[in-house]
């Protein structure tokens, strides 16, 4: 770790250094200095992200950008935007023995949540989404890289699980043979983002890609949403995956990886409350098509990850982090079973939207 710390000009004056959060993909550190200033020390999985200086280049553009935005406002930055530590020769991460590591300030007098804990802060993720959108609805998207290609493509997504299924793969067996089926079952659906920003019919936007709750820092005294943070997919897509995403971990009942599938239904009233903050901000921003799919986006974003976590059950565990053998194939049934309760009650959520909106026009 010398090594990496020697990098940044507080690196002679580490007190500690301890394990972070609770991501799948990078390893993440608080580092304590003798001063007692706090940094988040991340090391890019470069697995995962095979180009980490456009991951960094991206992650620069879209926080300049958010935090000249805040000081026009005259809100303060350090607060409401990451800040990227430079090291000492100037650049956003430092490169060490092959591995790539960045730093961020520690935000003080905030944190993430990995379970949303009353209505109301759903409502502030939900502002938080929001706000991003807004913030960034005039940036020049074209200066953004394709960190990952397809990303959000389910299509795309559903070739690799049918590449990993026909594969030679001791997993795929009678006991996935259900879960296999389901996905299927709904092929039809999972063209219906990408043809709509084929066709035009809704714009391509700078969007966080992963929205998920202990992606938002929330203030541990107002208990406001303060800023998104985790930026490492931000690419040009559609502001759908964002909100299909929140959704997707925000309005269940049960956990990511819930193993008791009865315990996981869609929260009608969680639903409301992050569609009540999202839509403040950006209903003056968003057009019709995409306003009258942001329920089927829930239903496809979170189709698409329940596939993404079999594909990597099937593969052998070589994407998401993992507890158990099994515990890729759990995480899909869960969303499996979350994408089943947002189809019993897409009538009820459609109409909540359109409560939503007249209330704001």
């Amino acid at each position: 770790m010398h090594k990496i710390f020697d990098q940044y000009s507080f690196g002679k004056c580490i007190k500690s250094i301890e394990p972070f959060g609770h991501g799948h993909i990078n390893k993440t550190y608080l580092l304590i200095t003798k001063k007692n200033e706090k940094y988040i020390l991340q090391r890019i999985n470069h697995n995962v992200f095979k180009k980490p200086k456009e991951v960094m280049e991206n992650i620069e553009l879209v926080t300049e950008y958010i935090r000249h935005q805040i000081k026009n406002g005259g809100n303060n930055p350090s607060q409401l935007a990451l800040e990227i530590i430079p090291t000492l020769t100037g650049h956003s991460y430092a490169k060490v023995d092959d591995f790539y590591w960045r730093c961020y300030r520690y935000v003080y007098g905030a944190r993430t949540y990995e379970v949303i804990e009353n209505d109301e802060m759903f409502y502030e993720v939900g502002k938080a989404v929001g706000l991003f959108q807004k913030q960034l609805q005039n940036f020049p998207i074209n200066k953004l890289h394709i960190t990952i290609p397809d990303f959000h493509n389910t299509p795309a997504r559903f070739k690799k699980f049918l590449e990993a299924i026909y594969g030679d793969n001791k997993t795929v067996d009678l006991d996935t043979f259900n879960d296999i089926k389901f996905v299927f079952e709904r092929k039809d659906i999972m063209g219906t983002i990408i043809d709509l920003l084929e066709k035009g019919k809704i714009p391509l936007r700078v969007t966080h890609n992963d929205t998920k709750l202990n992606n938002i820092m929330i203030d541990e005294r107002t208990h406001k949403a303060i800023c998104v943070i985790d930026l490492d997919t931000v690419m040009p897509g559609s502001v759908l995956y964002d909100f299909g995403d929140a959704i997707r971990i925000g309005a269940s009942t049960a956990i990511e990886d819930e193993p008791d599938l009865k315990k996981i239904k869609v929260d009608l009233n969680l639903f409301e409350k992050f569609s009540q903050g999202f839509l403040e901000e950006t209903h003056q921003i968003l057009n019709k098509v995409e306003i009258s799919h942001l329920v089927e986006s829930a239903r496809i974003i979170t189709l698409e990850c329940g596939m993404r976590f079999l594909t990597d059950y099937f593969n052998g565990n070589v994407y998401f982090n993992i507890d158990y053998p099994h515990h890729n194939l759990i995480r899909a049934r869960a969303q499996f079973k979350l994408v089943e309760e947002i189809e019993a009650n897409s009538s009820s959520l459609n109409d909540i939207i359109k409560k939503i909106i007249k209330s704001l026009n």
